[in-house]
């Protein structure tokens, strides 16, 4: 009844919220840049974390344009990407997906409380599916998007768009979960204001751009976040 109230009067109301995946779905940034090591060292090559840290939260399609021009390694970047891809396999296979603490049930929380929910993940399109599968949430998302099927990866802002458009949504009626400064970056551009949890695993990220930062789910659930919502919004 509140709610159809808030309709008529034109008051803004969250509908969406949009998960980032790496670093808040599952923790899988150790073992992305294991994979990145495990294949420069195949060639000889030292990949500093220092450098790797800039480009968590973007695509491995930009990693690989990096290497491809500052390391001396003689394969294509369509070949780089493949042989990255079978390392971070041969990692799932053997060492499986660490979940986040607490996300599952801030899911749940979420979808029981009418929420339509998404993913907005730089990962390949066949990488999110497998992880929400393996997970057993994937009946509580509405879209999975890839930030591989956009123009421009994080930090600009077009997988987060894409994600409002395919929930039938304003960004003005979402909000994000994000764990990377180029992530709560593209939330920013995209006008959507964005929960940022802070993850040691994910190196020292500038979280300032995000509406709040949290340290685990933990304690956060559907009030939480709506309220996070109405204060980026002014509403009071």
């Amino acid at each position: 009844m509140i709610a159809d109230l808030k309709r008529k009067v034109g008051i803004k109301m969250l509908k969406g919220v949009i998960f980032d995946m790496d670093g808040v779905i599952i923790n899988s940034e150790p073992q992305h840049y294991e994979a990145y090591v495990m294949f420069c060292g195949d060639y000889g090559v030292e990949f500093p974390y220092e450098i790797y840290k800039g480009f968590i939260g973007s695509t491995h399609a930009k990693v690989c344009k990096y290497m491809k021009e500052h390391f001396a390694i003689p394969v294509t970047e369509e070949e780089m990407q493949e042989k990255l891809r079978e390392y971070r396999e041969y990692l799932v296979k053997t060492k499986g997906y660490e979940e986040i603490a607490g996300i599952k049930e801030l899911i749940r929380d979420l979808h029981k409380n009418g929420m339509k929910l998404a993913i907005a993940s730089s990962s390949p399109e066949k990488e999110i599916h497998k992880v929400v599968k393996s997970l057993g949430i994937e009946s509580y998302f509405t879209k999975l998007v890839s930030g591989e099927k956009v123009a421009n990866p994080k930090p600009a802002p077009d997988v987060f768009l894409k994600a409002a458009r395919e929930l039938e949504l304003s960004v003005e009626e979402c909000i994000i979960i994000e764990d990377s400064a180029n992530g709560v970056k593209a939330a920013k551009t995209a006008g959507i204001p964005a929960i940022g949890f802070y993850n040691s695993d994910s190196g020292e990220q500038d979280l300032s751009q995000a509406s709040i930062v949290v340290e685990g789910f933990e304690e956060v659930d559907f009030d939480f976040v709506e309220k996070t919502y109405q204060r980026a919004h002014s509403i009071p």
